[in-house]
């Protein structure tokens, strides 16, 4: 069955995927972070014996439900994931009509490293700082069958299960192209944005990625210094990596550090990104 299209974004099992507000500091804002696009609560699924010569023994790592507050931790896994099973009522179990195990695997991971290698080597606490997304909508990506990602398991596992089991139709929106992803928010999530800049005041924004980079870059009003330059191994290299610029906004200035994603596993990019920590550590 298909789902209309304006009709809501659900996860497997039947959880509505929802725009995530930002995470507000604390007190007072003392650091900015913008990201791409949220992540969300994954669990380990198990499938029930009796399917799992179908559709296979287990996913490792599938996206059920939006995370708590953006940039999540992984603080209160084992709740939340209780929490969600009575929600969409899971069918515990092996036996005829039920749906298999689940457990809480693999969540924090947008959250801790921001904190660890970001936050840390700024000299600022997660507490003090405002979290956002250049896009507050979680996508799926989808690689085919020599790397599988969340929305070939969909297509291949979840979907046919689904509609043997009676389950809802999990119909999360495809990531767009990094162009797209750009212009989408440049356009629909401007405003936003913009306002979450104006009011957060904050002496430091960070972005993470080369989207979340080029996002801040259009929608500023004015922006100078090394992070203009593209995250790309041509214009970055040890000692321009991390190099602070400045963006304004409104009537709002900030220091601005344009970095990898914590996402990006590259040894190239996680080079310059551990140099520049150490460079953190030992200067000024």
């Amino acid at each position: 069955m298909t789902e209309p299209s304006d009709s809501p974004h659900r996860f497997p099992f039947g959880d509505l995927s929802t725009p995530r507000s930002p995470r507000r500091p604390q007190g007072e804002c003392k650091a900015f972070v913008i990201g791409v696009y949220p992540s969300a609560i994954h669990v380990r699924w198990d499938l029930p014996s009796l399917a799992s010569a179908k559709y296979g023994r287990s996913v490792a790592a599938l996206a059920v439900a939006d995370e708590p507050t953006v940039f999540w931790d992984g603080a209160g896994e084992a709740a939340l994931v209780a929490a969600w099973k009575q929600r969409v009522g899971f069918r515990e179990g092996d036996a005829a009509g039920e749906w298999g195990h689940v457990r809480g695997v693999g969540n924090g991971t947008s959250g801790r490293p921001v904190i660890d290698n970001v936050l840390k080597a700024l000299g600022i606490d997660a507490a003090d700082t405002w979290f956002t997304d250049a896009i507050n909508e979680f996508f799926v990506k989808r690689a085919g069958a020599m790397h599988r990602q969340q929305g070939d398991v969909l297509d291949a596992v979840y979907a046919p299960f689904a509609a043997e089991f009676g389950l809802p139709t999990a119909n999360l929106p495809a990531r767009p192209t990094p162009a797209a992803l750009v212009a989408l928010s440049k356009v629909d999530h401007r405003d936003r944005l913009c306002g979450e800049f104006v009011e957060a005041e904050s002496p430091v924004v960070i972005t993470l990625g080369e989207e979340a980079r080029r996002v801040l870059v259009g929608i500023a009003d004015s922006a100078t210094g090394v992070p203009l330059a593209p995250l790309a191994r041509a214009t970055m290299h040890e000692s321009s990596y991390g190099e602070a610029g400045r963006v304004v906004i409104g009537d709002t200035s900030a220091l601005w550090y344009a970095l990898a994603h914590p996402g990006n596993r590259d040894s190239y990019w996680r080079g310059l990104h551990a140099a520049w920590q150490q460079r953190r550590i030992v200067g000024p």
